[in-house]
Formats: structure tokens, sequence, C-alpha cells
């Protein structure tokens, strides 16, 4: 007798066939995005830290103090949401903003010793979520993954709505 399907198997070979939605890159890369934002939540949970706050604390350690545009650029983020993470981890004592001495409206963000403590203190969970994201590959083929998601990455970043931007 024929084992019933599980709830997360494909109904047949068909169903994930390359004209199914399930076979789609854009499918399959939502759903790595939801795999890895879970892995990291779970990773780093004694630090209450999202991926987005995790790369804003990043890119100012790594950079220094920037107007908040330009961290948007540096993180591929969109205004909106800079602002919105911007305002947890100023709750949080992790950055500062202040109004830019060039540019009264623009407002420039710093990572305080608080957040860099963070950072320090989150990085070898955040690593660990790298490693378990990229477990079902081996070695080669997680450096090829790599390879492709920068190259799809780079030669999109133009059609973003938050394209990628170096200081």
């Amino acid at each position: 007798m024929a084992k019933p399907k599980q709830a997360d198997e494909p109904k047949s070979d068909e169903a994930a066939g390359e004209g199914s939605f399930l076979a789609m890159p854009g499918h399959l890369l939502r759903r790595c995005h939801q795999i890895g934002v879970a892995v990291f939540l779970d990773e780093c949970r004694a630090f209450d830290l999202t991926p987005l706050q995790f790369s804003v604390l990043s890119a100012l350690d790594g950079f220094g103090p920037m107007d908040q545009a330009r961290l948007g650029g540096v993180t591929a983020l969109d205004r909106t949401t800079v602002i919105v993470v911007l305002t947890k981890l100023e709750e949080r004592g992790l950055v500062t903003r202040v109004p830019s001495k060039k540019d009264k409206r623009a407002k420039i963000v710093a990572i305080t010793e608080a957040g860099r403590r963070t950072l320090a203190d989150v990085l070898p969970s955040a690593r660990e979520a790298q490693k378990r994201m990229l477990g079902p590959l081996n070695g080669r083929e997680q450096a090829q993954l790599l390879t492709l998601l920068r190259k799809m990455a780079e030669g999109n970043n133009s059609l973003s709505r938050a394209p990628h931007k170096l200081p």
C-alpha cells in the first residue's frame, strides 16, 4: 500500500514542474528568504534583533556614520524601512540620529558603543544562522550559490525599489 503524502510534499511531480509557480525563481527566492529570516530569528532570538537591524548595525560599524539616505543605499532598504528600523534601534540605544551640519533636513546616523557591543555579541549567532541556511549544500554548492546570488543581485540592482549603493 502506498504511503500517504505529507502536507509539505507536492501532490505530484507535475505540480512542481517547469511551468508551475513552484518551480519559478521568484517563488523559490521568496521561500528561501522566509527560511533565512526564520533561521536568523531563531539563532539570534536572545539578542532581539531582526536581519534588517543586524544589517543596519553592520553597515554603520563597517562604514561609519552616514545620513539616512546613504544608509538606505548601503543596506538596499527603502526610506520608510530605514526609518522604522532606525527608530527601533534608537529606542534601544544602539544608534543615534542627529541633524546634519551640512543639510538640516538630513539626519546623520551613528552606531553607539552599546550597538557595537550588541553587534559583537550577536555576530557568532548570525554566522551560525548563515551556516544553517546553507546547510543542505556542500561547500562547492555553497560557493556557487553565493556567486550566482551576487551576480543576480548586481545584474538586477537597477530594477530594485531600493538599489544597493556603496558609500
